[in-house]
């Protein structure tokens, strides 16, 4: 990953962090609660995800959501949830485009 990149993800990553004002999307505390604040993928990064939905919805925005704990990131997973998973992905193919 080259320096450019991670400064992009840093910078994304703190606007997901605004954007969900520093609150944890799964308990409603601060994402600081622990110390560690995380962003949750709802539809999770594993190989069989990023085939089925692709790189770009999997590390789009609208699929991550701020945590303040890995009990938290776990909540928010929604990649069994095969309905929901599918609509989300779809409003982010619109969103960008595709």
């Amino acid at each position: 990953m080259t320096e450019r990149q991670r400064f992009d993800m840093q910078e994304q990553r703190q606007e997901i962090f605004r954007r969900d004002e520093y609150t944890c999307q799964a308990c409603g505390e601060s994402i600081y609660r622990f110390g560690n604040p995380q962003l949750a993928h709802k539809i999770g990064q594993g190989a069989a995800n990023v085939k089925r939905y692709s790189k770009e919805v999997i590390h789009h925005p609208l699929n991550m959501a701020s945590v303040c704990s890995l009990r938290c990131n776990d909540a928010m997973n929604i990649g069994q949830k095969t309905k929901q998973a599918d609509a989300l992905a779809e409003k982010i193919k619109k969103e960008i485009g595709k």
